[in-house]
Order: C-alpha cells, then structure tokens, then sequence
C-alpha cells in the first residue's frame, strides 16, 4: 500500500486563482421539476457519459438497488439485481462500458466494479472494511472513501482491476465524498478536520497541494461541471436545511439553484453538457430525485 499525505497548507497552491468564502449571491435563473415521484428513496443521481441517461439508487424493492432512467425521467428499470443493497453514486467510467458502486454483498460495504457487457461484477477495495462513494476518473482511477487507514474516514485511489491502492488522506475526522475534475487531475472532497462541519478541498491527484475552497458552514459533496469552472455542492450555513449551490472556482461567485424550500436538497450531479443538474431533495423514503435546467 502506498500512502500520500493530504497536505492541508494555506501556502500548498493547486489553482492559483482559488479563492475562500464569498457571500451568497441571488439564485440562478432556471426551471426546476420532480423527476420521480417521493416514498421511494430516490437518491445519488449520476449521468452515463453520452447524457441519455441517468443512474441512481432506489428502494423500491424493499432494499437499496440501482436504477437507471432517461434523463427525462421516463422508463425505468432495475439495472442490477442482487440480493445486497447496492448503493449510488454509481459512476461510470469514460467510455461507459463499465460501472463502480458500493455494496453490501460481502457483509461490509465495499466498492464493487461492473462490466455492463458482461455483467461481471468484482470487489475493487478491502473488503474488511466499510467502504462507500466511488468516482471514475477520465484516467482510469477510481477514489472512494473508507474507515480503513485511522481517523474515522478517508480518501483512497484504486485502479479498476483493484491494483495499486493508496491512502490519499491522513487528517483527523471524516475525508470523504471525492469526485474527479473532468480532466481526472483533481479531486474535489469534503474534510471536517474532525469539527463535525465539513469545507470543500481540491487537491492534486497524488493526494498533494491540497486547498480549501470555503472557510464556514457545513459544505457536503462537491461535483464538477463539465467545464471545470464550477462545483455544485449541497451547502447549509446559516440556514437549517442544505440546499445546492453553484460556486465559480475564480472565488467570483456563489449562488443556490431554484430548489425546493424547507427541506435538505443534497447529492448534486451536472448533466454531461453541463445545461442541468439532477439532485435529491427529501430524506429517506420521501427523498425524489429533482432537476434543475438553468435558464
């Protein structure tokens, strides 16, 4: 196993034009509808590469499953049956030929790989420990979080057949909920150094030069757009709920989304054109999963 310090340095520049907190600004202009209706549990929308389509979990059979829908949210299906939960976010890789996911199916969670020709599925992480959140990287590397390595959770890199595994974190409390920049050189995560109140870091892909981009509030799993200008994150500072919002990586900009009020709208995902963004909105059972079309 090989280990990488995450280098939490005010002076470590990984963007030279990352700047901290902003205020908030007024919501971007847009249309927003339910895409599934609430008592399901939809959760942890992701897009296949092309767009077409959406995966994401769901409890409809009575354990966490994933499914898959047209982006507008018309013909649903199960995409892959076991006798587990299988949980989201499910990520592709880049060529959409293959998918990872976390899974229950060994008696700990732990990240599963998926051929979707195929249909064979394999263990990618320790199964001896709880492990959970995969994203796909455009190079090939797939980072998730885990409870192995000390503190209560951190980041690691594993390459798909498993090989290659490395700790990428090494703070105190939780380091979780990585997701890869387009370009697959940059982690976006949330870190609490152990306060309970997660910030936004970005660091290299070795783990180092590693920069927070918010200072206050709880700030929980940030996602690119496909630009790599923005990250939407599901955010609550200064208010009881999270809500989403969209944060410029030029420091220039903060502004929620138009979302349901007055109740946590969480787990963010940019469509691939980077023209929406699909979210969760509710706990639990009466979790939908919602969109956002920007104007």
């Amino acid at each position: 196993m090989h280990r990488r310090q995450f280098a939490f340095s005010c002076a470590a520049t990984l963007v030279p034009f990352l700047t901290c907190y902003a205020d908030e600004g007024e919501a971007i202009a847009g249309e927003t509808w339910r895409l599934t209706d609430p008592g399901w549990g939809d959760n942890r929308a992701s897009y296949m590469p092309d767009g077409k389509s959406l995966l994401f979990a769901s409890n409809r059979t009575g354990m966490s499953q994933i499914w898959t829908m047209q982006a507008d949210g018309l013909k649903m299906r199960r995409l892959l049956m076991s006798e587990a939960n299988d949980y989201g976010r499910v990520a592709p890789s880049s060529d959409g030929t293959r998918l990872c996911f976390s899974s229950d199916r060994s008696g700990e969670n732990a990240i599963y790989v998926m051929d979707l020709g195929s249909g064979a599925v394999s263990s990618i992480s320790d199964p001896g420990w709880w492990s959970y959140g995969p994203t796909w990287s455009a190079r090939d590397l797939i980072a998730y979080f885990s409870r192995k390595g000390g503190n209560r959770l951190n980041i690691w890199t594993v390459r798909p057949d498993g090989s290659q595994a490395r700790q990428m974190t090494e703070r105190p409390g939780d380091s979780r909920q990585p997701w890869w920049s387009p370009d697959g050189a940059t982690l976006a995560l949330s870190a609490d150094g152990g306060t309970g109140s997660s910030q936004i870091w970005l660091t290299a892909a070795d783990g180092l030069a590693a920069r927070a981009v918010t200072t206050r509030g709880d700030w929980q799993q940030p996602v690119w757009s496909p630009d790599s200008r923005r990250l939407a994150v599901s955010v609550k500072v200064d208010a009881p709920c999270f809500r989403i919002m969209v944060i410029d990586l030029d420091g220039s900009s903060i502004r929620p989304i138009q979302q349901p009020e007055a109740v946590d709208n969480v787990h963010p995902i940019w469509s691939p054109d980077g023209a929406s963004i699909v979210f969760s909105s509710g706990i639990e059972k009466s979790g939908a999963l919602w969109k956002f079309a920007f104007a």
